[in-house]
């Protein structure tokens, strides 16, 4: 059992999410113009709208509702949320390039609330929807994530469930095992199943091995302490060799255009203090 640790606040902490560590392990200066990097006038960090992410974060957006609810609401009440949400990322603002990329994304979303609605009597009795559980993997470093769905299965242990709106599939279950950590900590019953569902086409969740999960543990501290060490001696190489020279990789290279100014404003959030732009690619060199 990963041991429940006391709720206190860390100045200067650094938070490091599942997305974060992601970053970071694909390319080093992605990671920091995605999480480090602010814009000196406002003081915000970057974010370049996406229709996929639009999608999946709306899709997410209707089934914690729904979970919150208590399972109650029905497929219509559910659609009109989705509908509703839809409405403030119309266009650029959500990433999409046409009104038929729109269109399609917003119907493929449907079909996975349609999906989801069909199946959810087969998920287990859920533990209450936490917006953001922490572990502090170091005196300076916190382990962050939110999760979709706990849930408690008959012998009291808990199945960590992520649900995915993307065509590919996972190539591993680092998310998962890094939730499952978080889930046991903080509500101190132990993890026994972890679990993606793909929502576009799979009736119910696809079952991952689960490791032991103080290993994982370990290694995320590991990785935690390679982006607190980058940080320290701000080293920021993307993966094709710059800068300074060198061939950028896709992430740095858009990233790089908002920076340059070839973006599109669209928004500022606010909530996650972060500056909203559309990139149109295909007018990038």
């Amino acid at each position: 059992m990963i041991p429940k640790q006391k709720q206190e606040y860390i100045k200067d902490a650094l938070w490091v999410s599942y997305t974060a560590l992601k970053d970071f392990l694909r390319c080093p200066r992605a990671y920091y113009l995605k999480n480090r990097y602010r814009d000196p006038k406002t003081g915000n960090r970057l974010q370049i709208a996406s229709a996929p992410m639009t999608l999946g974060s709306l899709v997410h957006d209707a089934i914690k509702w729904y979970l919150q609810t208590n399972r109650t609401a029905g497929l219509d009440a559910v659609i009109a949320q989705y509908k509703n949400h839809w409405l403030k990322y119309r266009g650029k603002k959500g990433g999409f390039s046409s009104r038929e990329e729109e269109a399609d994304f917003g119907k493929r979303g449907l079909k996975m609330l349609d999906n989801f609605m069909a199946n959810a009597k087969r998920l287990e009795p859920n533990a209450p929807v936490f917006d953001f559980l922490k572990y502090k993997l170091d005196e300076k470093i916190v382990l962050n994530g939110k999760l979709d769905f706990v849930g408690e299965l008959p012998d009291k242990s808990l199945h960590v469930l992520d649900f995915k709106t993307g065509a590919k599939e996972e190539e591993d279950s680092t998310q998962l095992h890094t939730y499952a950590i978080l889930a046991e900590s903080n509500l101190q019953k132990p993890v026994s199943k972890i679990s993606y569902w793909y929502l576009d086409r799979e009736s119910t969740p696809k079952e991952a091995v689960l490791d032991g999960l103080e290993e994982r543990l370990a290694w995320l501290k590991d990785k935690a302490l390679q982006i607190k060490q980058a940080i320290e001696e701000n080293d920021w190489v993307c993966i094709k060799g710059g800068p300074p020279v060198g061939e950028l990789c896709s992430d740095c290279k858009n990233y790089q255009a908002i920076i340059d100014g070839k973006g599109e404003f669209q928004f500022s959030d606010a909530a996650f203090k972060k500056d909203v732009y559309f990139l149109d690619l295909t007018k990038l060199v």
